[in-house]
């Protein structure tokens, strides 16, 4: 990120807290964690922010509402979306996937399987779908 915007990174925090960049932190926040543990930021940039802030030369900030963003983000009409998709719109691995859904912070839709404890498992054609709405909330949540 910093070399796409020949930045250093405290150009890009401070960019970030003044509206310039879209950013969301899809790290898994952990309950058991110390307060004195350091926490790790998994950041993920919105495109259009960077490619608007490179085309305006920073001279203007993007003001985008939540319903455009979340339409630049997630699949159209979709009450669920598959474990890629996830990790598509996340930029994670299945495994960071899995974790957020373990942490509670999103959500499979319900009555998936009829006999099983967990509504997802590993494997293939097995992977976590997520319904939308946990999704928008855990972006909105998210959004720095």
């Amino acid at each position: 990120m910093k070399w796409s915007l020949d930045v250093c990174t405290e150009d890009i925090e401070q960019l970030i807290d003044l509206g310039y960049l879209v950013v969301f932190d899809i790290s898994v926040t952990m309950e058991s964690r110390s307060p004195l543990m350091s926490h790790r930021r998994e950041l993920r940039f919105l495109t259009r922010s960077i490619e608007h802030y490179r085309l305006t030369l920073g001279m203007r900030r993007l003001d985008l509402t939540w319903l455009q963003i979340a339409q630049l983000i997630l699949p159209p009409d979709k009450k669920a979306l598959a474990g890629v998709e996830i990790d598509a719109v996340l930029s994670c691995d299945p495994n960071h996937r899995l974790n957020l859904i373990r942490a509670g912070e999103l959500e499979p839709p319900r009555g998936r399987r009829k006999f099983r404890n967990t509504p997802w498992s590993r494997g293939r054609n097995c992977g976590a779908n997520v319904t939308r709405e946990s999704l928008e909330e855990f972006l909105r949540r998210r959004k720095l």
